[in-house]
């Protein structure tokens, strides 16, 4: 082979890989399924999963501490969480805790479950605070009966100060459900889970649910006065 073919070749095959890594990135943009009342729903292909991540964005007037108390209260199963049938505390504290899960699902699907590990994390110069969720192999409760226990499950719940003195709150998640669920549902819960749950956050913060909430391991921005 001369020198010009090689050369030949080798431009060739860049181009081919830039062409790939060019669908590659787009195939993991982030696609608007749903704009409404303040919220937006954006979903994308999860690389090794058939399945989409989605995530939801919205503003609150509202602490940080009363968007964790929201978030972790017992109450929020049938208050804030979309499909959620239970949710209990299992072990460990309000910053770090096991948690179990059980949501419920559209006839004739079963109902899905499944025990995971919840934790809160700061940063201690934006004040950008998350609670990480994710799926552990754990059978501290037992699978009841006509209930699925999810094959993995992992997301994210980010609440940040803005400038306008809100909070963006974005909810994000991927999963795997096990066994059989039609296609049809799968599109519903993409959509529904993280709209109907900011929804609800949204609710319960304008009614003022646990607003004078503090916790020792959450600072919030300092409020400027516009005058």
């Amino acid at each position: 082979m001369t020198k010009k073919q090689l050369i030949l070749l080798t431009l060739v095959g860049v181009s081919l890989l830039s062409g790939l890594s060019s669908l590659t990135a787009q195939s993991s943009e982030w696609s608007e399924s749903k704009r409404k009342k303040g919220i937006q729903v954006l979903t994308r292909p999860f690389a090794g999963s058939n399945l989409d991540e989605f995530l939801g964005k919205t503003e609150v007037d509202a602490s940080i501490a009363q968007v964790i108390s929201l978030l972790i209260d017992p109450a929020s199963c049938k208050n804030l969480y979309h499909q959620c049938k239970e949710l209990t505390v299992l072990s460990g504290t309000d910053k770090k805790s096991v948690v179990y899960l059980r949501n419920g699902a559209p006839w004739p699907v079963n109902d899905r479950d499944l025990i995971m590990d919840r934790s809160f994390e700061q940063n201690e110069k934006t004040l950008a605070t998350v609670m990480k969720i994710k799926r552990l192999d754990s059978n501290a409760r037992p699978v009841p009966s006509g209930v699925t226990r999810m094959e993995n499950f992992e997301g994210v719940w980010r609440i940040t100060p803005q400038t306008n003195g809100k909070l963006k709150v974005e909810y994000q998640a991927h999963f795997e459900p096990g066994g059989s669920v039609p296609q049809s549902v799968i599109n519903l819960v993409l959509t529904d889970t993280p709209y109907e749950s900011l929804l609800n956050v949204q609710k319960l913060a304008e009614e003022g649910k646990h607003k004078d909430a503090k916790f020792d391991w959450i600072k919030e921005p300092t409020k400027t006065n516009p005058n």
